[in-house]
């Protein structure tokens, strides 16, 4: 089968059969839990050799893949039926067996343990990672579907994919290139006529376009595609020849852009970010582009009402205009003009009229002018302060989605929900309403490093949950979030360092160097009343010019409170 996305291409069979040697420690360990964290996206946690693995499984159209995870990914509030399946079915079970099947994208995990009535059975999972065809599908020892997450009938591939039907495993007809020696290649590429990346698909499972371009580079093209299937893994993130970041688990002869130690590795670093952001953007109905649109019409409104303040400034020369049509005596007839003394700075001048009003009429129609131009101008500024409010409001919003899970993007939407700048009907989920749960790092010295990542999480950390003697940290002028060290003793200049690292790297100044950091106890910080969002005041601040370092910050562990 080939599709025409390229990012589905990469994640190709070959990768597949070279990922699941990684995902061997996972073999006679027990899944201990199945968490859903998406739809289509599913953590196993697995206890292996005395450790605990979290093996990250993806069904998405675009993301679709399979890996050993290490970030924290965020549990659905409330699991779909097919994921209360899994658990019932199979958490508790033991890894006899992982095998993929002819270089396809597909891999099944043979699993052991004890059913509802205490005997021992058998159940297999079959992982199918085919882009919009992707599905995770659960069978019994006989191989008929208990449930899979992706229901189908009769379809393009004729089978079915329904609970009592009898899984059939896709079959191409095509060769699995990594069972033949290099002489058995030439062989199959000499007898079937194989010349272009084309043959090489329609004769073989598994391969991408990554390695048909460096294939036919050579003139040798069985011996160069050998050569290829078989380097020493070195993933790492690449420039494919289409000019775009890709990752394969060798980089060949492209431009490489990082390395990394495991397959796992680099399939999480590229993917995560992209991933996120388009579960987000699913979700939410493009929360983003409606902050960067609502951010556009404040700076526009902002514009229109300092135009009017500008214009408000000819209100004493109104007034003054009014007085001196007062001291004109003996004008009884209309004029569209008259010329008067100023007294202010001893000059002429002359003052349009309304023909069709008498002079005193036209002096008090400028007074009345000047009394409303006098009461629109304390309501124009009020205006200006409450739109840059706004404005500063929702640019801390367009960070916080930036860098936002999908729980947290859903967390921002209902509160723009609640604000009435989004009018759509609010989730009851009630699991929503619980307390935040906080990104936390350890520090090497153990201390801990909490993180709120949108104004429910900076409020919770920074008024509830950190104590009053503790150190608060932000981005010194900068939208970020807030960041606390909780620890209130023995604090070393490391524990601020990396306090004022991980203030930085969640900031609006992520990319930037020597980022200045402001921070202080928490008794030194105040909310600013009426203001929306999480902004405050604080004093008795330090400040701490740090460079935001990704590397080192992936480094620390982190946990969940």
């Amino acid at each position: 089968m080939i599709y025409s996305f390229w990012v589905i291409l990469m994640f190709d069979g070959i990768y597949l059969s070279k990922i699941k040697n990684e995902l061997l420690i996972l073999e006679t360990g027990r899944i201990s839990k199945v968490n859903e964290i998406s739809d289509t996206d599913f953590i196993f946690t697995i206890r292996a050799q005395r450790k605990n693995y979290n093996l990250l499984i993806s069904l998405s159209s675009e993301y679709s893949r399979i890996h050993l995870a290490t970030r924290i990914y965020d549990n659905v509030l409330s699991p779909h039926a097919f994921t209360m399946l899994l658990r019932k079915h199979i958490e508790g079970y033991f890894i006899e067996n992982i095998k993929t099947y002819k270089s396809d994208r597909i891999m099944s995990f043979t699993l052991k343990g004890y059913n509802e009535m205490q005997d021992l059975t058998t159940k297999y999972l079959y992982i199918e990672v085919m882009g919009r065809y992707s599905n995770l599908i659960l069978t019994d020892k006989d191989n008929y579907i208990i449930d899979a997450l992706k229901h189908d009938g009769v379809s393009e591939f004729q089978r079915t994919i329904l609970p009592n039907a009898l899984y059939q495993v896709l079959e191409s007809g095509k060769l699995d290139p990594l069972e033949y020696s290099q002489d058995e290649l030439e062989n199959i590429f000499n007898e079937r006529n194989i010349k272009t990346p084309k043959d090489v698909i329609n004769n073989f499972n598994g391969v991408s376009q990554n390695i048909l371009f460096e294939t036919f580079k050579s003139d040798f093209y069985a011996n160069k595609f050998y050569s290829l299937l078989h380097l020493d893994n070195n993933p790492s993130i690449i420039i494919n020849p289409k000019g775009r970041e890709d990752f394969n688990y060798n980089p060949y002869s492209y431009e490489v852009v990082k390395s990394y130690d495991t397959l796992s590795q680099v399939c999480e670093e590229f993917f995560y970010l992209s991933d996120q952001k388009a579960k987000v953007k699913q979700k939410t109905g493009n929360l983003l582009q409606f902050i960067e649109k609502k951010i556009v019409k404040l700076n526009d409104k902002l514009a229109r009402l300092n135009q009017e303040l500008i214009e408000t400034q000819e209100m004493d020369s109104i007034r003054i205009k009014g007085e001196l049509l007062q001291t004109v005596l003996g004008i009884h007839e209309r004029k569209n003009s008259v010329n008067v003394f100023n007294y202010y700075d001893n000059t002429y001048i002359d003052i349009k009229l309304d023909p069709e009003l008498t002079v005193i009429e036209n002096s008090k129609k400028l007074f009345k002018k000047y009394e409303k131009i006098k009461t629109s101008v304390k309501f124009i500024q009020e205006q200006i302060e409450i739109t840059k409010s706004e404005i500063d409001y929702f640019n801390e919003l367009k960070y916080e989605v930036d860098v936002a899970s999908l729980n947290e993007a859903l967390q921002i939407k209902d509160e723009l929900i609640e604000g009435k700048y989004l009018f759509e009907q609010k989730s009851n989920n009630k699991k929503r309403k619980e307390k935040p749960h906080l990104l936390t790092y350890i520090l090497p010295s153990s201390s801990l490093v909490s993180v709120g990542k949108n104004n429910i999480q900076n409020n919770y950390l920074t008024w509830t949950y950190a104590k009053s003697n503790e150190l608060w940290f932000h981005v010194k002028d900068q939208t970020g979030s807030h960041v606390v060290l909780h620890k209130t003793d023995d604090i070393t200049d490391d524990d601020i360092r990396y306090a004022s690292m991980i203030a930085a790297f969640y900031s609006s100044s992520r990319d930037s160097s020597s980022v200045a950091v402001d921070y202080t106890l928490i008794r030194n910080i105040k909310k600013v009343p009426g203001r929306k969002g999480s902004f405050v005041t604080y004093k008795n601040q330090k400040t701490i010019y740090i460079d935001p370092d990704k590397s080192i910050i992936d480094k620390l562990e982190v946990k969940r409170i």
